[in-house]
């Protein structure tokens, strides 16, 4: 696969935004936690806990600059089950919290992921500038 002209590795964990839906379907028996924008009723996979960020007022909705509080429903999760880790919101996080904000709390669940022995995966789009995109991909792999 090739994003902005340059290939991914086969394994990498930053992934296009564009396959999110291969990342959930990976490994079916296993659960996914999923910190994403898309409401919970687009996220129909039985084994994928969504973390639904948005400032709309919501029971199953977390605001985007409450990031401890998603960082402490990722743990809690981690904790009851094997679950792997998807960030698919890193460029609404950057726009609410700031850049370097964001890569700390990305920095953070990931090594909550694997402290657990699970994966973690962020998916970005093509407006992310190169030089985060470089710094996300050494935070992550």
């Amino acid at each position: 696969m090739m994003f902005r002209g340059r290939p991914l590795r086969r394994d990498s964990r930053i992934m296009d935004y564009r396959r999110l839906d291969d990342i959930l379907a990976k490994n079916p028996g296993r659960e996914k936690i999923l910190i994403t924008r898309r409401p919970p009723f687009e996220v129909s996979a039985p084994n994928v806990y969504p973390v639904w960020i948005t400032k709309v007022s919501h029971p199953n909705a977390v605001h985007p600059s409450r990031l401890h509080i998603i960082e402490q429903i990722v743990w809690d999760k981690l904790q009851n089950e094997k679950s792997d880790v998807v960030l698919d919101a890193v460029e609404y996080l950057m726009i609410e919290n700031g850049v370097e904000p964001t890569l700390r709390f990305v920095s953070k669940i990931r090594d909550m992921a694997v402290m657990k022995n699970s994966d973690f995966y962020v998916t970005v789009s093509d407006g992310l500038d190169d030089r985060i995109l470089n710094v996300l991909r050494r935070i992550v792999e």
